[in-house]
């Protein structure tokens, strides 16, 4: 029972989150950090505060509100994106205009998955650009009379990359685990999904071995 989670479908369904999660991460720190980067140079400036504001409405902002937003805004009213799904319905697209069709579906999922989460990125590279900063060896390089691009993206820059890389432990479960309310609210066949239907009814083999799977995922990734 334990590892009815690890059949043919469910790996196929885990592979589907695991792309989508992927992909989102990557368009996250390729976000997140430069915002971060610009609004702690920038201290106490309105590009600082901009940056602020929106990221704070993101974290602030439940998933499921703000997917039903973009479904409302998108799909019913300018009629860009579809609604739910993987594919168009009674689809029989193959090779590259299956991809497409595909990547046309995940973009509003995508969408929510990236503003969510790079509200809390940016505001710790913030933070730890603003502590790197102040540091002697930042002014001493300074001192010196490097450029200050040089003296950000040189030398601040790789030493605030040291704690960002610590949060990959807490990122790797969400990697393989799906996101169950995304996946829930435009009804994406992943593991999420499948693991929000297993609560619904009941299955516990299935929560089991899927809590069990998500621990084990949250151990390697902390060692």
């Amino acid at each position: 029972m334990f590892f009815s989670c690890f059949s043919l479908s469910t790996v196929l369904q885990r592979a589907i989150s695991f792309l989508i999660s992927l992909v989102a991460l990557i368009f996250q720190f390729a976000i997140a950090i430069p915002l971060g980067i610009v609004s702690a140079t920038r201290q106490y400036s309105v590009t600082d505060y901009a940056v602020t504001v929106i990221t704070m409405i993101g974290i602030s902002l439940p998933s499921f509100f703000f997917a039903a937003l973009l479904i409302k805004v998108f799909s019913s009213w300018l009629g860009w994106f579809p609604v739910s799904g993987l594919v168009s319905a009674g689809g029989s697209s193959e090779g590259i205009a299956y991809v497409l069709d595909m990547l046309h579906h995940l973009v509003l999922p995508m969408l929510v998955l990236v503003v969510l989460s790079i509200g809390g990125l940016m505001r710790y590279t913030r933070t730890n650009m603003l502590e790197v900063l102040n540091s002697d060896y930042i002014r001493t390089a300074r001192s010196k009379g490097l450029s200050e691009k040089k003296v950000i993206y040189v030398h601040a820059f790789r030493n605030t990359m040291i704690p960002l890389m610590t949060l990959l432990a807490g990122i790797l479960p969400s990697l393989f685990g799906g996101a169950m309310i995304t996946e829930e609210v435009f009804a994406i066949e992943g593991i999420g999904r499948l693991a929000y239907k297993a609560l619904q009814q009941g299955d516990v083999p299935f929560i089991m071995g899927y809590n069990m799977f998500l621990a084990v995922l949250t151990v390697i990734g902390t060692l």
